[in-house]
């Protein structure tokens, strides 16, 4: 992806659809971890124009960051809202490891968290988040408030 030689099938997409779907996947991962996830959206549908497969990844790249490295038995917040043209995403947690760097360099690839390394993965995650957004010319934010981490995404509607 980062050479940009991926292409894209872009079609009409429910993108809350695609997110019930994400979280209905990761449903038992989440319970082991007893995370409870809150959703909201300001309309039960809400329709981008873009590759339907890629933006699955997007979410489950997202939540399997969320299972590694949010607090255990804490809420994580999934909010779906239209602001003007846009629709943004928001995803916001509670960290299990103290953020004590610039967490924008989280999507940089192979970058962690937890720089003690105490969990699985390559540090690809959300580097790959960024790069399917980046070919959607969605925008990607990362931004932390003490052990609060959240993540903003800006993508264009029909």
């Amino acid at each position: 992806m980062a050479s940009g030689a991926v292409e894209l099938n872009k079609e009409q997409v429910d993108l809350v659809a695609l997110m019930y779907q994400a979280l209905a996947e990761y449903e038992d991962r989440f319970e082991d971890q007893k995370l409870i996830v809150r959703t909201k959206t300001s309309n039960q549908h809400m329709y981008a124009y873009c590759d339907g497969r890629k933006m699955y990844r997007v979410f489950e790249n997202l939540f399997s960051n969320v299972i590694k490295y949010a607090q255990p038995a804490t809420r994580v917040y999934l909010e779906m809202t239209y602001e003007g043209s846009e629709i943004i995403i928001t995803l916001k947690n509670i960290s299990n490891y103290e953020l004590g760097f610039d967490v924008s360099e989280l999507a940089e690839r192979f970058k962690r968290g937890d720089s003690s390394r105490h969990t699985e993965g390559s540090g690809l995650g959300l580097s790959i988040v960024k790069s399917i957004l980046e070919l959607h010319g969605a925008a990607f934010e990362l931004s932390q408030d003490g052990d609060l981490f959240k993540v903003i995404i800006k993508i264009n509607t029909l």
